[in-house]
């Protein structure tokens, strides 16, 4: 399987780091395929600009640019090409990384992300899956159910990015109270991640 990871945070030591080395190095232990967009190691320009911002004319969706920029391309093309989508990132200010709300808004474009014939959406990721891994500093319930703070990212990332698109959604994990955790649950985290991994298929 081909698989993209997204990942948003801007250090270069921590969990999320240890997380994504985690899940790359489980996944390429299983011989999928990985491809691993830094948004920060990549510069990725978040700020969507108006003439590519779609807008309501007469009824009808349109942009004033006929293409889409081609860094967002460059992301659009990684996503047509990989068969599982994982996204790795943060919670801070009870939001996720500024550089991954840019992200969505440029790349999961009108046209390309989501499109509708007859009102209905076509489903143009069909057969594609999508896993989140999000760390908080926020505990979790201990029943398993979301908090209101992971409702409200759910419904922004892993609800929203791929409604009526085909894709089917493996699962959102919340790891909470990450600034409070001894080394050993750090530890537990990181093994879950390759756990999770490893019944990819």
């Amino acid at each position: 399987m081909k698989v993209l990871i997204v990942y948003a945070h801007p250090r270069e030591e921590g969990l999320n780091r240890g997380i994504l080395e985690a899940a790359v190095e489980t996944l390429e232990k299983n011989k999928h395929q990985v491809t691993v967009r830094d948004l920060y190691k990549v510069n990725f320009n978040p700020v969507l600009e108006g003439p590519d911002m779609i807008h309501i004319v007469d009824g009808q969706f349109v942009r004033e640019n006929e293409t889409y920029p081609e860094d967002v391309l460059i992301e659009q093309q990684l996503i047509l090409e990989h068969d599982l989508l994982l996204y790795i990132f943060p919670i801070w200010w009870n939001s996720y990384p500024a550089i991954l709300k840019g992200y969505i808004d440029r790349v999961f474009a009108h046209g390309f992300a989501y499109s509708f014939v007859d009102d209905k959406p076509k489903e143009r990721f069909a057969g594609k899956k999508a896993l989140f891994l999000t760390t908080t500093g926020q505990p979790q319930q201990e029943n398993g159910e979301d908090t209101p703070l992971t409702k409200a990212i759910k419904t922004t990332t892993s609800d929203w990015m791929f409604n009526g698109n085909g894709v089917e959604v493996l699962d959102h994990v919340f790891y909470g109270r990450v600034p409070y955790l001894e080394e050993a649950e750090l530890k537990n985290i990181i093994e879950d991640v390759k756990k999770r991994m490893a019944e990819i298929n």
